[in-house]
């Protein structure tokens, strides 16, 4: 995996570059890798800039930390891209994907990913997304695109549909960012825990979960412990509207969904 050139587009957004370049550098296989953060807004790509690259030099890491806003010049040799763009201003459109289709009484979640909402938002995200999809098959037609932006299956369909040679994969954090609450309900190390999940994005669910010591099947005291425990928390990293029908799918269902309520919901 040695002198690979990974490249995150969007990479302005402190949560999605920040993160997406700590887990990159989390990575011992990575290692000796050159790493390009694209946007299109210079300020936000400089913030990004600063806090990796004293990071890298803090830790003594052997990464290369380059920087562009242009994105042809960031595809060339490029062997894996990150996506993970939105439409400015993100979140007054959100809110109109929202709104819109409640005053004409269409009752939905959020309007993110499903419903009229996440039609609208389709809309907009998808073309600039197939956009780069041609730079990339053009630059650097080997390179393998990872999606983070949604609607996530809108998009995952349409680039399919458009470039059905392009190797891609859609990808979501909720599975990961859900272990802690997992942790939390059997009161064990994820160290200890053999889990399957699979679903769909924002719709998935634990499928099995035993105890890696004994082998024993976890899941009694998922549906034992989960909803006391689910209902009770109202802060944490995946917290943006709760877990109360999560609570009640486990106990009307038997089966966990790894996600907060507004995905579930939608």
């Amino acid at each position: 995996m040695l002198n690979q050139k990974i490249v995150l587009i969007g990479a302005g957004s402190l949560q999605f570059g920040l993160s997406s370049v700590g887990n990159i550098l989390e990575s011992e296989g990575l290692m000796g890798s050159t790493i390009c953060l694209h946007d299109i807004n210079q300020d936000a790509l400089n913030l990004t800039f600063q806090a990796c690259n004293d990071a890298i030099n803090h830790r003594k890491l052997n990464f290369n930390l380059e920087i562009t806003t242009d994105r042809k010049e960031a595809l060339k040799g490029a062997t894996f891209i990150i996506n993970s763009i939105e439409v400015p201003p993100r979140f007054r459109l959100m809110d109109m994907d929202f709104r819109v289709p409640q005053y004409y009484g269409c009752k939905q979640i959020t309007g993110e990913n499903g419903g009229p909402g996440g039609l609208f938002h389709s809309l907009r995200v998808i073309p600039p997304i197939l956009d780069i999809c041609e730079d990339i098959l053009k630059i650097c037609p080997n390179a393998f695109l990872i999606n983070f932006s949604n609607p996530m299956t809108r998009i995952c369909l349409a680039i399919h549909r458009r470039y059905p040679s392009l190797k891609f994969v859609g990808l979501c954090h909720e599975y990961v960012h859900f272990m802690p609450i997992i942790r939390k309900i059997l009161n064990t190390p994820l160290s200890n825990l053999d889990i399957k999940a699979g679903g769909f994005n924002h719709f998935g669910i634990i499928l099995d979960i035993k105890y890696k010591e004994t082998g024993i099947d976890a899941y009694p005291d998922i549906r034992k412990n989960g909803p006391k425990v689910l209902k009770s928390i109202t802060t944490g990293p995946v917290l943006d509207s709760g877990f109360d029908l999560i609570a009640f799918i486990l106990e009307t269902y038997n089966y966990l969904p790894y996600t907060p309520d507004s995905h579930y919901g939608e």
